[in-house]
């Protein structure tokens, strides 16, 4: 059937809706479905609005995880629940108790944050409980015990659920994990295709392929944790050795990298940079190719259709600046050609990467116990807690700011002129005020949309529908849609968790919906996030200087390991990962410097610098090492692994902060490829270490 081009869904948003967020948003959903039906056909629509919401408030959790890290994060908001909802039951009718409740769980999903990213769903969980637990009407001690069982009953019940469907869908997870690492990787391309065109500012392009990198990077290592995960079949097997042949071919393409304001001044808009740029797009093409097939054994869906005239166009280019022998022409020449080489070698090693994903036996991903080094880990130590209770801590410095914004809030909910007990502030506030002041300004907009589309659509929803059935349908749909849209398009999750929330509160307490309250509620709950935003704030220059030395001590492990291909390969790619994570935490920090006071920003330009000069070293030393591996046969074999050791020393010796910063040296006339790139990752080391003083000074 033919489908309009208008309704017809945006490509990225057609590939969203097929990713691993998407099943796991539908998977979560099912379950809180389940079992509210099912308690409802069995013990009534009492029990059922209980089951429903520690179902819901533990769903929350559930994240598109491997078993591992999913269910000791289902188990802590399992456990917060009933101490949360069993202390608001208890100091609800004292106003003052009450008051300190509230700040004390407040304080409380503030500081799990400094548990990780894992734990920030826990935190959210506190808030949904403490909204519920306000909302709902006094209980006798009696009704109390009961529903709080009830209520613990769905959490436990749903996160047996959780774990059968994390078991039953342990492929597909896997499949779309790598594959929305493949699409990461076709965006990098893409980006990577700018450098070939003149017209595209070079430190922008730059910018972008760091920013595309940090991306790629985070998809990367959610591919890790799940396909690296305990595998036992041969199809488990192929996907590891698949992402490994991938993490090859973006080692082909890194290495790539050259000086391109050189190769553009030489050769300007020359059809060879236009050809090496469709060349690099065809390649982006064909890994979204292999990522929308669904990774499944059979036929190759790649064709050599889209290089049949690329690549002899580009040798014939090549061939015909060969017969300019200017010496400068002649060196700028050689770098197209070794960019040709390692574009042409990444195209090929797509190849090997697809039959390895569509194989039915085993491909040849590294085994062993040192496979875990490679896997995120979700943990709930208490050492981490006491560490960030510290004046300086931004973890500690977020939670008072969230407690004196929450006390702001309960304070105005007591002079109101309508008895809500200020829950839908509370929420507002603990959702919009985030750790850092960009993301509480970046949120503020979506929250205010998101919420006054879902206050509108739920009011519309109960005028028209009173079946509770059908409101408990609509939940199941909000929450697959929260669930699915949440790193991507906030937006959506925000308008669907609001319809999501006031429909669970409408039956906990019926008829306590009024659209014109909760959009003023919004409202004091978005301007309380922001002014206190600024209370104790953690601007990001204060976190800068760890970034920027987590950042150099990555690379200090990751230059030995570069330059020495007798070591062992799983302990390169473990220090790959390192710069990869540390670059992508400082130029994640770097992008929301953009949104803070400019009074309170670090220089720019400087922390650009840093990230790009990075950037383009792990661009050379992964070009050496190619060309290491090309000369590894030479009968001077012990000469060769001297003189890396040597260049590895020199190099990691220039990361020394206290060193003088000193100008790189020059390479010889008639250098060797690999001493031109000892040359150039010489000369990127020297200019990050000066942005990196530069900052250490500011």
């Amino acid at each position: 059937m033919h489908v309009p081009a208008l309704l017809r869904p945006s490509p990225a948003l057609s590939r969203h809706l097929r990713s691993h967020h998407a099943i796991s948003g539908l998977g979560c959903a099912f379950g809180v479905l389940l079992l509210t039906l099912l308690t409802y056909v069995l013990l009534g629509s009492r029990a059922a609005i209980a089951v429903s919401a520690g179902a819901l408030v533990v769903s929350v959790a559930d994240l598109p995880l491997p078993g591992r890290n999913k269910l000791p994060l289902l188990l802590a908001n399992l456990l917060q629940a009933p101490l949360v909802t069993a202390l608001i039951e208890q100091t609800h009718p004292y106003p003052v108790p009450l008051g300190a409740a509230i700040l004390l769980i407040s304080f409380a999903s503030a500081m799990v944050t400094a548990w990780g990213r894992f734990s920030l769903p826990l935190g959210y969980g506190m808030v949904l409980v403490l909204a519920f637990s306000l909302a709902r009407p006094d209980m006798t001690p009696h009704e109390l015990l009961v529903h709080l069982g009830l209520q613990a009953c769905g959490g436990v019940l749903y996160i047996g659920y959780a774990m059968l469907l994390a078991r039953l869908l342990d492929m597909p997870m896997r499949r779309r994990a790598l594959a929305d690492a493949l699409y990461g990787f076709s965006d990098y391309l893409r980006c990577k295709a700018d450098v070939f065109d003149p017209a595209q500012p070079l430190d922008e392009v730059y910018a972008n392929l760091v920013r595309q990198q940090s991306r790629f990077a985070e998809k990367l290592q959610t591919a890790r944790d799940f396909v690296l995960d305990e595998r036992h079949t041969p199809q488990q097997d192929a996907l590891a050795a698949g992402m490994f042949a991938l993490m090859d071919v973006h080692e082909d393409v890194l290495s790539s990298q050259a000086d391109y304001a050189v190769l553009r001044a030489r050769f300007g808009d020359h059809p060879v940079m236009r050809l090496l740029a469709a060349m690099t797009k065809s390649g982006a093409d064909d890994v979204a190719r292999i990522a929308d097939s669904g990774l499944h054994a059979g036929a190759s869906v790649l064709s050599d259709a889209p290089y049949r005239n690329t690549r002899p166009a580009i040798e014939r280019a090549l061939h015909a600046l060969r017969q300019d022998t200017t010496p400068d022409k002649a060196a700028s020449l050689a770098v197209l050609d070794e960019i040709y080489a390692k574009l042409g070698s990444g195209i090929d090693g797509l190849r090997r990467c697809e039959a390895l994903l569509r194989a039915a036996t085993p491909g040849s991903a590294p085994v062993g116990a040192d496979m875990r080094r490679f896997l995120s880990h979700s943990s709930f130590a208490p050492k981490a807690l006491r560490a960030e209770f510290r004046l300086d801590s931004p973890v500690l410095r977020y939670a008072l700011r969230l407690t004196l914004a929450m006390l702001a809030g309960y304070l105005l909910s007591l002079h109101l002129p309508y008895a809500t007990h200020g829950y839908w502030i509370f929420l507002t506030t603990a959702l919009v005020m985030r750790a850092s002041f960009s993301q509480t300004r970046r949120r503020q907009t979506d929250r205010m949309v998101g919420n006054a589309l879902g206050c509108v659509f739920t009011a519309l929803l109960l005028h028209w529908v009173s079946s509770t059935t059908a409101l408990v349908l609509v939940i199941f749909v909000c929450i697959a849609i929260a669930h699915a849209f949440i790193s991507e398009r906030y937006r959506y999750t925000v308008t669907a968790g609001c319809v999501m929330a006031l429909l669970q509160l409408h039956l906990i307490a019926p008829g306590t919906f009024h659209i014109a309250e909760r959009l003023f509620d919004t409202t004091i709950g978005v301007a309380l996030a922001y002014v206190f935003s600024r209370v104790l704030p953690s601007w990001e220059r204060h976190s800068v200087p760890a970034l920027r030395n987590r950042l150099l001590t990555a690379l200090r492990s990751y230059i030995p390991r570069a330059l020495n291909l007798q070591g062992n390969d799983l302990r390169y790619r473990f220090a790959r990962r390192q710069v990869h994570e540390a670059l992508a935490a400082l130029s994640e920090a770097v992008v929301r410097m953009h949104d803070e006071p400019s009074a309170q920003r670090l220089p720019l330009a400087t922390l650009i610098v840093l990230t790009t000069q990075s950037y383009l070293l792990m661009t050379h030393l992964a070009a050496a090492r190619r060309l290491i591996a090309q000369r590894s046969d030479d009968a001077d074999g012990d000469g060769l692994a001297a003189m890396m050791e040597e260049a590895s020393r020199r190099l990691t010796e220039v990361l020394d902060p206290q060193r003088p910063d000193t100008p790189p040296a020059e390479a010889p006339a008639g250098a060797s490829a690999l001493d031109l790139r000892l040359a150039r990752a010489d000369a990127d080391i020297r200019a990050l270490m000066h942005a990196a003083r530069e900052l250490g000074a500011t």
